[in-house]
């Protein structure tokens, strides 16, 4: 297939012509997000943080958030916007950030992400609810799947979940991906066959067609189940987590009350 034709399933900016309205709505919202939080590093980068608040428990549930920008763009800042509703349940939440392509490789953001959640689980003694959007739907997944001693329930939101199409799109020159690195940092392959646990994929009903097959092509291979929210796209998905009666939010309330 073409470059035309995957950068149409991916090239999200070009799809949605309120892409740049939408971004700066999500900033101003999250500066008005009513949440303190915590500055702790996980690494020397001044991009390896977690953004923690509220006053977690050992043994309780943690829900973390990791935003996207296909691993090149975007801040944890900026996504403080959808944390309210997650914190409504538990008390505390955290935002993870990660550095970012190309001054960095996929491999090194994947550990940068296992990284954080680490620190979050030896810090706090939580178990981790893993909740991310786009790129962050990656790492959910690639976290659900590598540390299912720690992570116990996660959320991809319109994850990337098969890294095979990239190379032929607008972003193949950033990522950079090998055929090694395909087969290695794609969820949609790692452990095929293997369940994991607590693993609900969400995904827009106006996404482009890839981002509706990789999610149910996972959930096959994985045991998943899978939410569709009506009438969103790429960005408006995130109200529907950003809003306490949104379908996202709902249902992450519900993991979170099971696990309890």
């Amino acid at each position: 297939m073409t470059l035309s034709y995957w950068n149409s399933q991916f090239q999200i900016s070009a799809l949605l012509p309120t892409f740049t309205d939408h971004l700066a709505d999500m900033e101003a919202r999250s500066r008005m997000s009513g949440l303190a939080f915590e500055r702790h590093d996980y690494g020397p980068d001044p991009r390896q943080f977690v953004e923690l608040h509220g006053a977690p428990q050992s043994g309780e549930l943690l829900p973390v958030f990791i935003h996207g920008g296909y691993w090149r763009a975007l801040t944890a800042e900026m996504h403080r916007f959808v944390l309210p509703s997650l914190e409504q349940t538990t008390g505390a939440v955290a935002n993870l950030e990660y550095r970012l392509l190309p001054q960095v490789t996929l491999a090194e953001i994947v550990s940068d992400a296992l990284a954080g959640l680490r620190w979050l689980a030896a810090k706090t003694g939580c178990r981790l609810v893993v909740i991310g959007h786009s790129a962050g739907g990656h790492l959910a997944a690639m976290a659900a799947l590598r540390l299912p001693e720690l992570v116990h329930a996660a959320c991809p939101i319109s994850g990337l979940l098969d890294l095979a199409p990239l190379p032929h799109t607008f972003l193949a020159d950033e990522v950079g991906l090998t055929a090694q690195d395909i087969a290695g940092l794609s969820p949609q392959w790692e452990f095929a066959g293997t369940a994991a646990q607590h693993l609900t994929l969400f995904v827009g009903e106006a996404e482009s067609p890839e981002f509706h097959r990789q999610t149910q092509m996972f959930a096959a291979l994985h045991g998943a189940s899978v939410c569709t929210v009506p009438d969103a796209d790429h960005m408006t998905i995130l109200d529907h987590l950003a809003h306490p009666e949104g379908r996202i939010a709902q249902t992450v309330r519900d993991i979170l009350n099971q696990l309890q």
